[in-house]
């Protein structure tokens, strides 16, 4: 009876352990919810700020770089345009930057100064490959409007080297229409020895005063 007792326990407790393993097995576990990574937004700011700094330090380049351009010192502006584009790719102004090296060698050539021989108004040979030079730019911008200045050294009276640079001013104006150019384009004035580029009393200073000059009048009208 025992042993009959025994064995009925241990069929009772492998039914019971049958029960708790049989049937369907317990359900998984709910997946956790895939989150997306937001953008890094405080990078996206700092490119932002960046870029506009960049925009505004070339905006300020070109700026230097016209008003170098209008103040003659034309090496000044020429250095800053290429700042512009070496330094700040792809802003605005490293766009414009190549036409604005372009409009710097347009306006070199157009204001290139002629020189004269002594109490001479003659084109010389020199002055004429200036003159056709200037020419050829000048048919690139046909809106250019160009005062010729004549001037003349300290040798003479006043009344004579204001008459010579008169004729130094007209006869660049005359060749300079024989290569086409409109005559409207251009006037003439002269100021004989009153504004010397070099003020001093030596040939050299003598050389480069007698010498006509080239205003432009408008500036806007270059604009490659």
């Amino acid at each position: 009876m025992r042993r009959a007792g025994v064995w009925g326990g241990l069929i009772l407790l492998g039914a019971l352990g049958a029960a708790a393993c049989g049937g369907n097995p317990p359900p998984e576990p709910e997946p956790e919810p895939q989150t997306t990574t937001a953008p890094d937004t405080a990078d996206e700011n700092q490119a932002r700020r960046d870029s506009i700094r960049r925009e505004r330090e070339a905006s300020e380049l070109c700026s230097r770089a016209e008003a170098a351009l209008e103040a003659g010192n034309y090496q000044r502006a020429r250095r800053l345009f290429q700042r512009a584009q070496s330094e700040y790719g792809g802003t605005a102004c490293a766009r414009r930057a190549e036409s604005g090296i372009a409009k710097v060698a347009a306006v070199e050539t157009i204001k290139e100064r002629v020189h004269f021989e002594f109490d001479r108004s003659r084109i010389t040979d020199e002055a004429a490959e200036t003159l056709q030079a200037k020419a050829e730019v000048l048919r690139e911008y046909p809106k250019v409007r160009i005062t010729v200045e004549g001037h003349a050294d300290e040798r003479g009276s006043l009344e004579y080297n204001q008459a010579l640079g008169m004729r130094r001013a007209q006869a660049t104006l005359s060749y300079l229409v024989d290569l086409g150019l409109a005559k409207n384009r251009f006037s003439t004035v002269s100021y004989g020895e009153e504004r010397p580029l070099v003020d001093a009393s030596n040939e050299r200073a003598w050389a480069q005063n007698r010498r006509a000059e080239f205003v432009i009048e408008n500036m806007s009208a270059i604009n490659p």
